[in-house]
């Protein structure tokens, strides 16, 4: 590209897709690690939901961090909208592959910490300041 041109914003849900498959990610990852540590009987299996928990919303920050940075929408909608993508994957997995999921139980509280992560995401997903040039 020459010098002075500018790069092309991109498309909105290329955004989105980018914070949601970040999210899937990290979750996936933290995942295998919880996995790993329960087999190995480092973390006591009474806390495994709620490590679950925590990871569920920390997946969802960093990937509405992600969003929020590049989104053309701001950060707060970014945020929440990366958080519903994830909640909607999560609620697509959870009907499709197990058969009476309560979600006013632990099903719904993984959805509530889905989006708390992606409020969290959202109001701390301040953009980058730009530099003041000093003369």
């Amino acid at each position: 590209m020459a010098k002075g041109q500018r790069q092309k914003p991109a498309a909105p849900w290329t955004v989105f897709l980018r914070g949601g498959a970040a999210a899937l990610g990290v979750y996936l990852a933290g995942l295998l690690l919880l996995a790993l540590l329960l087999v190995r009987g480092t973390l006591p299996e009474k806390s495994a939901f709620p490590a679950v928990a925590v990871l569920c919303a920390a997946a969802v920050f960093c990937g509405g961090m992600t969003a929020a940075r590049r989104s053309p929408w701001g950060t707060l909608p970014a945020g929440l909208a990366c958080a519903a993508l994830f909640a909607a994957v999560l609620a697509a997995v959870g009907t499709a592959f197990w058969q009476g999921i309560t979600w006013t139980g632990r099903g719904g509280i993984l959805l509530l910490c889905a989006l708390a992560g992606g409020l969290l995401a959202g109001l701390l997903g301040g953009r980058k300041r730009k530099r003041r040039k000093r003369k």
